[in-house]
């Protein structure tokens, strides 16, 4: 490793520590111990590459299994951030054994027994198959940010996905299809070794800086949601608002629930937040903010999913009608959608439901 990329890779390790202690201490939650621990990661990720091969290989393996574990974290923060309804990511947490397991077979295989001649389809799948599957950890991050920035109803939270996409995904991604390259190519990148770490040195560097001072000058709207609390799209709190916005978002509340509740609006498939303003006549980012800070909803779906839901429940209880016909009637295109968010919101299926007011 040349002069110029220790200097770089030692000035993003500094930046990496900095935003682990920063979002350590002032975000005592997941989300604070997630971010740190991908720093970590991070920077196990910088110092593996400047080791030579005479470095221990327990030490290497510490550090190839630290970095390998830095997209899932990476996810794993994108998930809690930006993904309301959650559950339990059975397939992400064996994806990432499997990675894990197989970063462990390949160091030990070749740095301690010592195969003269693997076989090549080992040697692809060891070294392929991993890269592969942080990948798609990183890819996935991406698309959990970017699927619900228009549903978003939460304004910090909209500016806070451009924010993710544009910086850490898009890094880690970088890297891990370095990676691949220089393992589809049995000599390496030739010639720009040196060059290829050096950029991704000066990448890191530059967006992580970036984070560090978005993190310092976060409005309190942003700390709210890192620190995983309720949050309104308005910095200012309703009970600080003047009468006149008082009594002005009542009305549009009332125009809202209108629309919904009587002419059942909710019944248009596909109906968007953009339809809803349209059609009750006030601008897209008041209806945005009427919603979540009036109605208490952090995403269009789930303010849709009420009213849909619940018309629903009352056609199964008092219509024959069959399932998939009642979903298609409350505007519902597709009755797997339909079936998760009725299992969401009433904790049963709808033929469980039915069943219990027969």
């Amino acid at each position: 490793m040349n002069t110029a990329n220790i200097i770089i890779s030692a000035m993003a390790i500094s930046q990496f520590i900095f935003l682990a202690i920063h979002f350590g201490l002032q975000y005592r939650n997941q989300i604070g111990r997630l971010v740190a621990a991908f720093c970590i990661c991070a920077i196990a990720y910088l110092i593996h590459d400047s080791l030579s091969h005479g470095n221990s290989i327990w030490v290497h393996l510490t550090l190839e299994v630290l970095s390998a574990l830095a997209p899932f974290l990476l996810w794993l923060v994108a998930y809690l951030l930006f993904v309301d309804d959650r559950r339990t990511p059975v397939i992400a947490i064996l994806s990432i054994t499997l990675c894990l397991v197989l970063e462990v077979a390949g160091e030990l295989s070749f740095s301690i027994i010592s195969w003269q001649q693997p076989s090549p389809l080992y040697d692809r799948l060891i070294s392929l198959l991993p890269q592969m599957i942080l990948l798609v950890f990183s890819l996935h991050a991406i698309g959990l940010v970017a699927r619900g920035y228009k549903a978003d109803l939460l304004e910090e939270r909209r500016k806070f996905r451009v924010a993710f996409i544009a910086g850490l995904s898009v890094v880690i991604a970088i890297i891990v299809s370095g990676n691949m390259l220089d393992n589809i190519l049995s000599d390496g990148l030739p010639g720009s070794g040196d060059l290829y770490d050096i950029l991704v040195s000066i990448c890191l560097f530059s967006v992580i800086l970036f984070f560090n001072l978005l993190s310092i000058q976060a409005s309190k709207g942003a700390n709210q949601l890192l620190a995983l609390k309720p949050a309104t799209s308005s910095s200012q709190d309703t009970v600080d608002q003047a009468p006149e916005r008082r009594d002005q978002d009542a009305r549009y509340v009332a125009m809202i629930e209108k629309a919904m509740s009587e002419e059942k609006l909710y019944e248009e498939p596909g109906l968007t937040l953009a339809d809803l303003a349209r059609h009750v006549g006030i601008m897209e980012y008041k209806a945005r903010r009427i919603i979540n800070q009036s109605m208490q909803y952090k995403n269009f779906n789930q303010f849709l999913n009420s009213y849909r839901i619940n018309a629903a429940c009352e056609l199964i209880k008092s219509t024959p009608h069959p399932v998939s016909r009642i979903a298609m009637d409350v505007g519902y295109s597709s009755l797997s959608v339909f079936n998760r968010a009725f299992k969401d919101l009433m904790k049963q299926t709808p033929s469980e439901y039915r069943k219990a007011y027969q």
